[in-house]
């Protein structure tokens, strides 16, 4: 009895420990995208691509990574989730070394395509990991908020760096240093990850998966949340960057503030929201109230013509504040459905972030032909709007 309880005390501090080194992993990550990530649109545009065809190239780059994520498990298996997560980390470092020192427009669009299908991946394997980690669904709410939270303190300070490295629009820096970020990644994930057990991965049915979409409301209603604010982001990456910059004149420096300021709000929010839910409350209100103050936000922003930094960082924050409700509850309440070895619905699930980078850049380039750039955020409130109604459908965990 002693050795056995021995035994289930060092796996458990075995998983424990694993489950700290996922979030390290994590913040370095978000880290690392976050210093590029609201400046990419710019330099795409500095690097000779027509502003109106930007978002044709993140829908072309999605278009990519939803054929990756569809096909991640065939390499699960094959190799097994560790030897992807290195491989696909050097492949990471070796695109931003690319982006901070090759200038020709046709390798730029080829790392392009790199930077978008492979943090998706990366995403999708530490998920598995952390999936593997956690012990009991009921802690899945909590364990998901910190997981959240450790990403989201990089993107507070990481944008207003990135903001400075651009001297006079001159890239380089800012690519060089993310590279540079990513390398601890690597290192870490070697050293402390090895001895993660593989599942039984599950390669992805789309026509099974169909079919659970139409029978379990619940999946589906969480799917179709989760893309919702997916498209935020995509909205919010690739438009935000060229209104503040290119239509009003702030300089890029500015955005950093303003996105530092903002993504304050899952710092203070996601971990206390998601041992909340998983305590009391369970999901479904924490969306409601999310998606309403996240469309009313975001739709505000069409008719904010000020160059105030304080003005537009807060109504970004109170955006924020309404993402991060949205972002723990879809995360928790999804991961409580599934456990580590349901790598078919994670790929699906994870399908949601390229796939909302084809619909939303299709949708802002078809807008822009019709009304001025500003009012594609009113166009998203409306949109976000009906989260809400999708949210009342779900069955709540509490």
């Amino acid at each position: 009895m002693v050795i056995i309880n021995g035994k289930h005390r060092r796996a458990k501090a075995l998983i424990s420990q694993s489950r700290y080194v996922l979030y390290i992993l994590n913040f370095v990550f978000a880290l690392h995208l976050a210093l590029i990530s609201y400046y990419l649109s710019p330099f795409l545009i500095s690097s000779g691509f027509p502003e109106a065809f930007i978002g044709l190239l993140y829908a072309t780059g999605s278009m990519i990574t939803l054929i990756a994520i569809a096909y991640a498990p065939t390499l699960l298996k094959k190799y097994g989730n560790y030897t992807n997560l290195l491989t696909l980390g050097l492949i990471e470092i070796i695109a931003f070394l690319g982006f901070a020192f090759v200038h020709n427009i046709f390798f730029v669009f080829f790392f392009f395509l790199i930077a978008m299908i492979i943090p998706t991946l990366i995403a999708f394997s530490l998920d598995i990991f952390l999936e593997g980690s956690t012990q009991t669904e009921s802690a899945t709410s909590g364990v998901r908020g910190v997981f959240l939270t450790v990403a989201n303190l990089a993107w507070i300070g990481a944008p207003l760096v990135g903001g400075f490295l651009i001297y006079n629009e001159n890239y380089t820096w800012l690519f060089l240093v993310s590279a540079l970020v990513f390398v601890p990644f690597i290192f870490l994930a070697s050293s402390q990850l090895e001895h993660f057990k593989d599942p039984d991965y599950k390669q992805l049915s789309v026509p099974a998966f169909i079919t659970v979409l139409s029978k379990n409301i619940d999946i589906r209603n969480i799917f179709i949340a989760s893309f919702l604010l997916r498209s935020f982001y995509a909205i919010m990456i690739i438009y935000l960057p060229l209104y503040l910059h290119g239509v009003l004149g702030m300089p890029l420096s500015s955005l950093g503030i303003i996105v530092a300021i903002a993504v304050t709000a899952f710092v203070l929010l996601e971990i206390p929201l998601g041992k909340l839910e998983d305590a009391y409350w369970g999901e479904q209100e924490v969306l409601i109230i999310g998606f309403a103050i996240l469309a009313i936000a975001t739709a505000s922003l069409s008719f904010i013509t000020t160059t105030s930094v304080l003005i537009w960082a807060l109504v970004m924050f109170i955006s924020r504040i309404g993402a991060a409700m949205v972002e723990v509850s879809t995360e928790g309440y999804f991961f409580k459905q599934i456990s580590a070895s349901d790598t078919d619905n994670v790929s699906a699930f994870r399908m949601l972030y390229p796939l909302a980078y084809i619909v939303s850049p299709l949708l802002g380039t078809a807008a822009l032909f019709f009304m001025p750039l500003q009012y594609i955020f009113l166009l998203m409130g409306i949109v976000l709007l009906s989260g809400i109604l999708f949210s009342m459908q779900i069955h709540d965990t509490r």
